[in-house]
């Protein structure tokens, strides 16, 4: 029994060992499996923070490469425009594929005004409207208005007047509206510099002032800088030379505190030039050489062509005609070497004075031939630089008529839900209202039609008026502008005789003098001395027929027919009663003189017929011309007429078009009725 119990126990405690054991092990197994697990989540948390770190860094390396990139584009989009635009291609890239919006919008408009510095207006306009379109698409405002005013000075560049302070105007008030006081102040700055173009120094004054005012309370170096610069030169062209001296020592007080040494050379230059307009010469040249200096050193080669000519006029002023001739010379030769055609002339100019002076006659001749290309050539690019602005002028009236266009249809849109919500209500209000007003009219009906036809007349006598008034203004403002244009061209020929024709008869006296002073002279060299002389003649009676010729134009001849027509247009546009308007296409080439004063007097036939019966408010002239033909279109909003009947009653006006046209060997189309306007058309044949 005592054995029984001892194996027993003996078993039971086996048991219970190998079970605490086993529990042992299976604790030291779950053990192991917790720390497992741990670590797997430690390792995985780590990872992820890895993951996490590298996408921060990466998104930290890209965002510093692309404020770099963006701080490169912005510090040379003036002083180097070219390398601005390589460096913008780059930016463009990364911008584009972040998505990144507002980067892209400020990016195009920095393009823009690079464009603009290297006078590619077309472009600039072109990214000003994509910069545009960006800001509009986030309803960002003031990045709107800064590309209003980039567009501003561009059409200003290109000598639309009207489209450039449109834009101005368009860029204060949302400055104003939703900006700071210096984004205001900006917009007048703009303001200011457009008015100074047009040599409005009145208002460009006040503009100034009132933007001067709120940079020097925000303490803007930067624009005060700017501000102090151009108030100087306001101040040399109202002739207040002490003021401008004021204005140009602050402008390089805050150019210095900025950094910018690049503007120290021109405000040398402008005192140099407040000096020599006082008569101090001696202290003009000082900062003259100054100026040149620095123009060196910043490679700035157009501005140092300025100054090198006026270096040259102070020594021409000493009578020190050698230091003024290497001036000159220079001044020639990196005009040449940087395209500045106006310079150019400019320095062939003054070096055909200085040898004159120095009685150096073929040399003076040499110059006077090369400032005559030069000319032409400048005459030529103004006429491609024209067309191409009419092209831009156009390409960019349709695309803004295509954005207005939209805006309308939209408007148009939300006012017919609108009036689809309220049409019913409005129907049955509308129904009293109309029995209530037909009553009262019906009880006025008598009093007021006298007194409307009382008004009517009165209306009728004072138009008649404006409309004889702005006929007989229009034709004071044509004789007066011809006269001034006779005595313009007067003043021009009696300066090419004196300039060119004079040099001719120079040479031909100096060649006789040389032919007389020598004696036995050869068969061969008389021969020589004779054809000189006779070619020198042959030019000599050249330069009097083309000063002849020039003398005998007119004045249609001499301005064209589009320049005629567009100051007609501006007399008319002066007054309230109607807006002429005059688009013409692929005329690069003059016409026939008879054909386009033919053509003037038709436009001023019409003119006269639209202000007199027609009751318009807009009258507009469209001239283009094919490979064959010359089309004309006259078009008024007017209450039209009934030609057949107007035929019949035989109206002046109309039979002194119909002689102008058969005159020519053209014809002409008329759609007109009553209360729907006319449009006229007219085609003339060109002679092959």
């Amino acid at each position: 029994m005592i054995y029984l119990f001892t194996v027993l126990n003996s078993v039971l405690g086996t048991h219970q060992q190998e079970t605490i054991r086993h529990r042992h092990r299976r604790h030291q197994a779950q053990k192991i499996q917790n720390e497992i697990t741990m670590s797997s989540k430690i390792a995985s948390i780590l990872i992820l923070i890895a993951i996490y770190s590298n996408a921060i860094g990466k998104q930290a390396r890209k965002k510093a490469e692309i404020d770099s990139l963006f701080s490169i584009v912005s510090n040379s989009t003036n002083s180097k425009p070219d390398s601005a635009l390589v460096t913008a291609s780059v930016l463009e890239g990364i911008l584009l594929t972040g998505e990144n919006t507002l980067g892209l919008a400020e990016l195009y408009n920095s393009v823009a005004r690079a464009y603009q510095q290297k006078a590619d207006y077309f472009e600039a306009i072109d990214y000003s409207h994509k910069s545009i379109n960006l800001y509009r698409s986030i309803g960002d405002s003031l990045g709107v208005a800064s590309n209003f005013i980039t567009l501003g000075n561009t059409h200003k560049y290109l000598g639309h007047k009207k489209e450039s302070l449109e834009y101005y105007l368009k860029s204060a008030d949302i400055r104003k509206a939703y900006g700071t006081q210096s984004d205001y102040a900006a917009a007048l700055y703009g303001l200011g510099n457009y008015f100074y173009e047009l040599a409005d120094y009145a208002k460009c004054g006040s503009y100034y002032l009132q933007a001067l005012d709120i940079f020097e309370q925000a303490r803007d170096s930067s624009r005060l800088a700017d501000m102090y610069f151009n108030m100087g030169n306001l101040s040399i062209v109202n002739n207040e030379l002490d003021k401008s001296l004021e204005y140009y020592e602050k402008s390089l007080l805050f150019y210095s505190r900025i950094g910018d040494e690049y503007m120290f050379p021109r405000i040398w230059s402008t005192i140099g030039r407040n000096f020599y307009n006082r008569g101090d010469t001696i202290k003009a040249k000082v900062y003259f050489l100054k100026a040149e200096k620095g123009f060196q050193k910043f490679e700035d080669k157009l501005n140092s062509c300025q100054n090198l000519a006026l270096l040259c006029r102070v020594e021409m002023g000493f009578k020190r005609y050698k230091s003024a001739l290497a001036y000159a010379l220079k001044m020639s030769e990196m005009a040449e070497e940087i395209g500045a055609i106006r310079y150019s002339i400019d320095a062939y100019s003054l070096l055909a004075s200085i040898y004159n002076h120095q009685e150096q006659f073929e040399q003076a001749y040499d110059s006077r031939n090369k400032e005559r290309i030069f000319s032409d050539s400048l005459y030529n690019l103004e006429k491609d630089k024209a067309i191409r602005e009419l092209t831009v002028k156009y390409e960019t009236e349709l695309k803004e008529q295509e954005i207005e266009k939209l805006s309308s249809e939209k408007e148009l849109q939300e006012k017919e839900i609108l009036l689809a919500t309220t049409e019913k209500n409005a129907y049955m209000i509308a129904v009293v209202f109309a029995i209530a007003l037909a009553l009262a009219i019906l009880a006025f009906f008598t009093q007021r039609q006298k007194a409307m036809q009382l008004r009517s007349e009165k209306a009728l006598a004072e138009r008649n008026t404006q409309i004889n008034s702005l006929l007989q203004e229009q034709e004071v403002n044509t004789l007066s502008a011809l006269l001034e244009g006779q005595e313009k061209e007067r003043l021009r020929i009696a300066e090419e005789l004196h300039d060119r024709l004079g040099s001719l008869l120079s040479a031909i006296k100096l060649n006789f003098n040389g032919w007389i002073g020598k004696r036995d002279l050869s068969h061969d060299e008389v021969e020589d001395y004779s054809a000189k002389t006779s070619g020198l003649l042959d030019e000599a009676v050249t330069e009097v027929r083309r000063v002849s010729h020039n003398l005998s134009t007119g004045q249609v001849s001499r301005y064209g027919l589009v320049g005629s027509m567009e100051d007609l247009a501006a007399t008319v546009n002066r007054s309230d009663s109607i807006k002429m308007k005059v688009l013409h296409f692929n005329l690069g080439e003059r016409l026939p003189i008879e054909l386009e004063t033919g053509i003037y007097r038709i436009v001023q036939e019409m003119l006269a017929n639209v202000l007199k019966h027609a009751n318009a408010k807009e009258f507009t002239v469209q001239l283009s011309k094919t490979d064959n033909s010359v089309i004309l279109t006259a078009e008024d909003d007017g209450k039209g007429f009934d030609y057949k009947e107007a035929r019949k009653r035989g109206g002046i006006g109309l039979h002194n078009i119909d002689n102008r046209v058969k005159k020519f060997g053209g014809q002409f189309s008329v759609d007109s009725s009553p209360g729907k306007g006319t449009i006229f058309t007219f085609e003339f044949p060109l002679e092959a």
